[in-house]
């Protein structure tokens, strides 16, 4: 599975964007570069998301940051690996655009 099959979209900036969840397909988890709280995501998600399909989107935790890495999804490489197992859902990589572990068999 490809990060570009879970209709990623940039929410902020070039700082944090949203995709998918690979297991339900129905939740949207989010990926950030910056240090910023949960409030100030949810606002920016709820901003963002305004007239779109959008419904969930699970904030990453507030202290957490992650590296981006590569031009765009199609070649995307996030470290370390993106972790929403507390809220019932995908744990795993993107490396290289592609979506790495965590998936069911």
């Amino acid at each position: 599975m490809r990060l570009t099959d879970l209709e990623p979209r940039w929410v902020y900036k070039e700082k944090v964007f949203c995709f998918l969840c690979p297991h339900c397909r129905k939740v949207w988890l989010s990926c950030k570069r910056v240090v910023m709280s949960t409030h100030e995501q949810i606002v920016i998600f709820e901003s963002a998301v305004r007239g779109e399909s959008i419904n969930v989107v699970v904030p990453c935790k507030a202290e957490a940051a992650w590296k981006f890495s590569g031009g765009d999804f199609e070649t995307m490489t996030i470290t370390p690996s993106l972790d929403a197992s507390d809220a019932g859902h995908w744990h795993g990589h993107i490396t290289n655009g592609g979506i790495v572990g965590g998936l069911p068999a």
